[in-house]
């Protein structure tokens, strides 16, 4: 690991440690909550896939839409082959001349990482922005296409595909290529100031072919067409390789991986936050206990003020030996107690003007000093 990249942990440290942990257990905390809400969302999830029936295609309609009025949709899981409808068309990617029905085609240009001459690039930014450094382009075709029993082709379902669809797509990678990105001027002035710069285009081609045998989960509803099923935006999956039981095996899972996250979160957290709160309680007594003595010292030092004014003041060079005498002005008899060191070596007036300084240290020890406290002789 590089010095910069060192620094910049030691620094993301020293954030997180802010407040006595405060700042890392919020973060953690807020951590929890995402997590809760994705277990949250997986168990709902994970109902309705475990709710929702598992229905032949060519008894959809009069076993599960019957009685179903118009604009009305119910949900269902339904598995069979892609085909095309009756009289409609397909797709041929100039990469696999396959028929298919749904194609995509990524261009992702990927860069390298270099410090450059002057090392102006840390390395920790290919780890927070590497989607920042990926210039993706994607091109998406799809037709019109259905499902059909694979042992009844007596009937139907129409799928309906558009921009709406959230959930990913089993497509099948029929094309993947790296190309090489040839250098130029640009290219050397990217590496001299230290950016990241491009050094292949991989070109990759994915379809969904016809006849592949998949499942579909979702809203059916009876249309002029016929069946036709769209996408639950509440579910992660619309078309799938799994079946039913493998869905909820793996929304079973998933949950469950949620679950745990978030009680180890949470206790992480409670116990961070618990320690700050305990850290500032005692922040807050030190001080009122640092308070409190500084205004018995003061009421000390007017009770002295009071005993020179009345000529009975004992604080003379000559009624004290060397040991008693204040370090700073040779003067007067010590009496201040400088916490927590606890060395006594200061009078009134001189550990006034040294607790008074901007960093207040013990005269003896160096110490960083919170409050003093006055002594008095028996």
């Amino acid at each position: 690991m590089s010095a910069r990249d060192r620094e910049t942990i030691e620094a993301l440290a020293r954030v997180a440690a802010a407040l006595d942990g405060a700042v890392l257990g919020l973060g953690t905390a807020a951590l929890a909550v995402a997590s809760l809400a994705k277990y949250l969302a997986a168990s709902g999830a994970l109902r309705r896939i475990a709710e929702a029936p598992a229905v032949a295609i060519p008894d959809i309609r009069y076993s599960l839409l019957s009685g179903l009025g118009d604009g009305e949709s119910r949900l269902a899981v339904v598995r069979g082959l892609v085909r095309s409808p009756p009289g409609g068309t397909f797709l041929i990617p100039p990469g696999s001349r396959e028929h298919c029905v749904v194609t995509r085609h990524t261009q992702t240009c990927l860069f390298g990482e270099w410090r450059g001459i002057f090392g102006w690039t840390f390395d920790l930014h290919a780890l927070f922005f590497k989607s920042l450094k990926e210039q993706i382009i994607t091109s998406f075709r799809w037709v019109p296409f259905v499902l059909v029993d694979p042992e009844k082709p007596l009937g139907m379902v129409h799928v309906k595909l558009d921009g709406t669809v959230q959930q990913a797509l089993p497509l099948t990678t029929v094309y993947h290529k790296l190309v090489p990105v040839e250098q130029n001027s640009y290219t050397l002035f990217q590496t001299i100031v230290g950016n990241g710069y491009p050094i292949a285009l991989l070109d990759e081609e994915k379809i969904l072919p016809i006849g592949k045998e998949l499942t579909a989960i979702g809203l059916c509803r009876v249309n002029n067409r016929g069946v036709e099923i769209t996408s639950c935006p509440e579910l992660p999956f619309f078309l799938s390789d799994l079946t039913k039981g493998e869905m909820e095996a793996e929304m079973s899972s998933r949950a469950r991986a949620f679950f745990w996250i978030t009680v180890a979160l949470g206790t992480v957290s409670v116990g961070l936050l618990g320690h700050a709160i305990y850290r500032f309680w005692e922040r807050v007594k030190r001080h009122r206990e640092a308070r409190e003595a500084q205004e018995r010292f003061h009421q000390g030092d007017n009770e002295d003020d009071d005993a020179v004014e009345n000529g009975s003041d004992d604080d003379e060079p000559a009624e004290m030996g060397d040991g008693q005498l204040c370090v700073i002005c040779l003067r007067k008899r010590r009496k201040a107690v400088f916490v927590p060191c606890g060395h006594l070596v200061c009078c009134s007036n001189c550990a006034k003007r040294v607790v008074l300084m901007d960093e207040p240290l013990c005269p003896v020890c160096r110490q960083d000093i919170d409050h003093m406290l006055r002594v008095y002789d028996s």
